[in-house]
């Protein structure tokens, strides 16, 4: 961009010098030419009267040469005026740098040559400006987000240390009473290890920075897994998990980044699932593309939500309210692994039932890991 306008710029300077230089060659044409029309014979007699015999005498005999001298001497100083304003402007610029590394509202105000320039620095200022404030809104959202953590994880703390505490005070308490303190115990210490994950989440959340290495994957057995997982937490909830997965389907993928999608996103219908209800999850080939369809029946996303459920850290009031939702950078998360490997990932939500769809490019016969 700054050899585009530096060209522009050499340009206009170059084509300022030739018309000033035609115009002073006209000028002095003219000039000499009504000298000799005519005045030709008062001409030396009134020089002689203004600067003398001598010197008339010299310029009559040298005339040619007095001529030329004039006429360099005549260039040589428009072409002075013109680099001395020239630099004027530059160094004007060179002023106006200060204004472009603020980030005030003020606008950049360059000479009338320079306004392509001047419209493209404004507009970089203001997307400076712009992203500069939207790393504060993250910075101020993260800080946000750990203090919510902080917070959070105190609770079930203090319960499994209380609950512990009470079962070393009383060895001879009655077995069902153990074992109701025992199970109470142990369902804090996993909402603390959630809690735990989602800080480690917050504190290392960017991925952009970290190469993949891409390797065939079988996705419907990858799902598989994944699904298994959660076979306690489907059971707490009483909710079914139904998988409609082809018999292979191989992508080139970071399978443990992949799985953390999943994961993600099984996490989230799971949470937000009505009880007793059924999850689907359906993989299809569509265009030489792997589509992952997970749906869930629940409570209908706001459209005005649904726009936000993928920014970092990005809490809706209800789920806040309720404890369901972690820091917000599960979907966050696994948007930005799908961006990694050039797939997508959305959400529809109407009519108590929310679907996200996840693509991804089928490894095609060729293709090397």
């Amino acid at each position: 961009m700054n050899n585009k306008f530096s060209q522009k710029y050499k340009q206009a300077l170059l084509l300022r010098h030739l018309i000033w230089a035609i115009a002073a060659f006209v000028g002095f044409a003219t000039g000499y030419l009504v000298i000799k029309v005519v005045w030709a014979d008062q001409f030396y007699i009134m020089l002689k009267g203004m600067i003398g015999y001598n010197l008339a005498y010299v310029i009559h005999n040298y005339e040619p040469a007095v001529i030329l001298l004039i006429f360099v001497t005549t260039q040589l100083l428009i072409w002075i005026g013109i680099e001395w304003n020239a630099s004027r402007k530059v160094m004007k610029i060179m002023d106006r740098l200060d204004y472009f590394l603020d980030n005030s509202n003020n606008e950049i105000t360059l000479p009338a040559e320079f306004s392509e320039l001047q419209n493209w620095l404004n507009l970089v200022k203001a997307q400076n400006r712009e992203r500069q404030h939207f790393m504060e809104l993250e910075i101020q959202k993260k800080s946000d987000s750990l203090a919510y953590l902080a917070h959070d994880i105190r609770t079930p703390l203090a319960s499994v240390v209380g609950y512990l505490s009470l079962l070393c005070e009383a060895p001879d308490m009655q077995p069902e009473q153990q074992k109701k303190f025992i199970k109470t115990a142990f369902e804090k210490a996993l909402k603390f290890e959630n809690l735990i994950d989602e800080f480690f989440d917050i504190t290392r959340y960017s991925l952009s920075g970290k190469a993949i290495v891409k390797k065939e994957v079988d996705l419907c057995f990858l799902i598989e897994q994944t699904a298994d997982e959660f076979y306690p937490l489907l059971q707490q909830k009483e909710l079914h998990l139904s998988l409609d997965l082809p018999d292979l389907l191989f992508v080139l993928a970071e399978a443990e980044k992949i799985a953390r999608v999943f994961n993600n996103v099984i996490k989230n219908a799971i949470t937000y699932s009505y009880p007793q209800s059924t999850i689907d999850i359906a993989v299809q080939n569509a265009n030489e593309q792997a589509v992952v369809c997970i749906k869930n029946r629940g409570e209908t996303i706001p459209a005005d939500k649904l726009e936000r459920i993928f920014d970092k850290f990005y809490r809706t009031e209800e789920a806040g309210i309720s404890g369901n939702s972690g820091a917000g950078l599960g979907l966050a998360i696994a948007k930005e692994i799908m961006r990694m490997h050039d797939g997508t990932i959305t959400a529809e939500s109407c009519d108590e039932t929310t679907v996200f769809t996840v693509t991804l490019p089928i490894l095609s016969k060729g293709s090397e890991a």
